[in-house]
């Protein structure tokens, strides 16, 4: 019989080198793992980034619906001093919105400046309770017939005056 041991044989030696060198060794398998949790950590807190962000966009949209109302209602207001006195008014998202105009004529006919104030009881989480705006409103309801009659007929004259200084 043949003595020699069929571990030591080279065919047997060359068959589990070849297997070690296929193998992986451990160091890279911790390194393989460590890359593979930065990569699902950085995935992860880009998916809860996206969430918040749609989270306060849906709440921004919600505030400016209601910033919208309420703008309604100050240009629906006919009366100028019920204008500027302001008003309550129930919004949907953000609970009653109190509000009140500044309401300066310009030099332009019809052409109004407007700051808006709006106080909300009940703001969508993480906005201001207290929003500002400045509006020009062209001819709102407010704006008196008989004013815009008055300077149109001044601005007329004052057309009027320039062109007979340039008649040929």
């Amino acid at each position: 019989m043949n003595k020699k041991n069929t571990f030591h044989s080279p065919l047997f030696t060359r068959h589990s080198r070849r297997r070690r060198a296929a193998a992986f060794s451990l160091i890279e398998v911790v390194i393989a793992v460590a890359i593979f949790a930065m990569a699902a950590s950085a995935l992860m807190a880009a998916f809860v980034n996206a969430l918040l962000a749609r989270e306060s966009a849906v709440s921004n949209d919600q505030l400016h619906a209601d910033i919208r109302a309420v703008r309604m209602q100050l240009l629906l207001e006919p009366d100028i001093e019920a204008a500027e006195d302001g008003d309550e008014y129930q919004t949907l998202h953000s609970g009653e919105a109190v509000w009140e105009a500044l309401i300066e004529p310009t030099h332009l006919v019809d052409l109004f400046r407007v700051r808006l104030d709006i106080r909300f009881s009940e703001p969508p989480e993480g906005q201001a309770a207290d929003y500002a705006e400045t509006l020009y409103l062209l001819r709102p309801t407010w704006s008196e017939s008989d004013e815009r009659a008055d300077l149109l007929q001044d601005k007329r004259e004052a057309l009027e005056d320039t062109r007979r200084d340039y008649r040929f």
